[in-house]
């Protein structure tokens, strides 16, 4: 017998083994428990800071100790295509193009297959690759803009407008200064500038310590830490605190997939994101060839009955599961 279902994270549970994704709590049973994290955000590795056996991909451990300054203990390092074996549970990290590290798990019982995907985006960036797919009987996938509205535009058509507007900003005699996610965002932000500028980029403290571990897995960045001593001009700052840098001369922006319905006179608004839009979602599940479809985070029920009417595909919310007892698993 196998459960499936949502407590403290996505749990996969036989009689004799748990396997809980991505946990919300560090409250989890050491003992009869192992947990996977997709990657290194704040809301899907706190995880990392339990007790009980722990698997993701080095460079998601790495980015959290670098942020948190704290050694993850109990824990495997896992790589992508290469299969872990829990009992008869088998597990197979892939990519999810969604940051440095990202990962989906394809978990393979006798009888059936389950992939979960975490966060995911379904196209190629400066810093990643999309996301793979493979096809399963049952997708457990985030829908966090799985609603037809959030389209973005082509990427590269963002990444023009960004320069554009930092170059605008400049000339006018502004700094530029870009709000972003320390892991992540930031880092594709510091590859756009790179790529299509010679503009020198200076970034905070917490998104320079990621840089670097980026740089370490041959994805190369060129930045230097903010610091009084760096020359402003022909700059672009990019940081995680909107109080990190106080200037009267500084144009405001931000960069994330909520932003393309945002109007702000203030703040320039990017509509850059990390996580797959409506449409890549929707390919994501007809590539999967999935016969059941349960979504998590975001839009979960408007995205349901789209699958439903549209695909024809079985599809709900992750229903919730209840707490086992020790003695269940013995």
């Amino acid at each position: 017998m196998v459960e499936l279902g949502w407590s403290k994270g996505f749990i996969v549970r036989t009689p004799e083994h748990q396997l809980i994704f991505d946990p919300d709590s560090t409250n989890i049973p050491a003992k009869y428990s192992n947990i996977f994290i997709s990657h290194a955000h704040a809301d899907h590795f706190i995880g990392l800071k339990s007790k009980a056996r722990k698997y993701s991909t080095p460079e998601t451990r790495k980015i959290f100790e670098s942020i948190y300054g704290k050694s993850v203990v109990n824990f495997n390092d896992i790589k992508f295509n290469q299969t872990i074996e829990i009992g008869n549970i088998k597990v197979m990290p892939l990519n999810a193009g969604h940051m440095l590290g990202s990962t989906q798990f394809l978990i393979t019982l006798p009888d059936t297959s389950i992939l979960y995907t975490g966060d995911i985006n379904y196209l190629d960036t400066l810093t990643t690759r999309r996301a793979e797919n493979v096809e399963c009987d049952t997708l457990v996938m985030e829908a966090t803009y799985g609603e037809p509205s959030y389209t973005f535009p082509d990427r590269e058509n963002i990444y023009a407008n960004i320069v554009q507007w930092t170059l605008n900003e400049i000339k006018k005699g502004l700094t530029p200064v870009f709000r972003s996610y320390t892991a992540g965002k930031a880092q594709e932000l510091v590859k756009i500038f790179n790529v299509y500028t010679n503009l020198n980029v200076l970034t905070s403290n917490r998104i320079s310590k990621v840089n670097k571990i980026y740089s370490e897995s041959n994805i190369d960045l060129v930045y230097d830490e903010i610091s009084s001593e760096i020359d402003r001009k022909s700059s672009v700052y990019i940081m995680s605190r909107s109080k990190e840098l106080n200037s009267k001369k500084s144009a405001r922006a931000i960069v994330m997939g909520w932003a393309i319905k945002m109007n702000s006179r203030k703040t320039a608004a990017f509509p850059l994101s990390s996580h797959a839009d409506f449409n890549q979602l929707v390919k994501f599940v007809k590539d999967s060839k999935a016969k059941t479809v349960y979504n998590f985070t975001g839009f979960t029920d408007i995205f349901s009955n789209i699958l439903r009417k549209r695909l024809g595909i079985k599809s709900r919310p992750l229903p919730p599961l209840a707490q086992k007892t020790l003695p269940y698993f013995n």
